[in-house]
């Protein structure tokens, strides 16, 4: 298995081992409200076998409330960019 998809209480979100720039990640893809696809990545792993093998390792332990807990700082973050924005704007 190459990926997982979870549904949550802050939407879907989808869980992928993938190849980034540096090596081998666990790329989590998520859809604020208000915003378009955003993700965040785990990486630095190191681009070898045992990189490889560290991020199997830690793609079978991501669950529902693993993968909630890694978006939702981001999610608070760009939420409250969202709003300051807003909050500025002229009118």
């Amino acid at each position: 298995m190459f990926a997982k998809l979870f549904e949550t209480g802050v939407g879907q979100i989808l869980v992928k081992k993938d190849s980034g720039k540096e090596g081998p990640e666990v790329r989590f893809y998520f859809q604020p409200e208000g915003l378009g696809v955003c993700s965040v990545a785990l990486d630095g792993f190191g681009d070898d076998e045992n990189g490889w093998d560290a991020v199997d390792k830690a793609f079978e332990q991501i669950d529902a409330e693993t993968a909630v807990n890694v978006v939702r700082p981001a999610i608070n973050q760009f939420c409250g960019i969202f709003t300051n924005a807003l909050s500025e704007a002229p009118k």
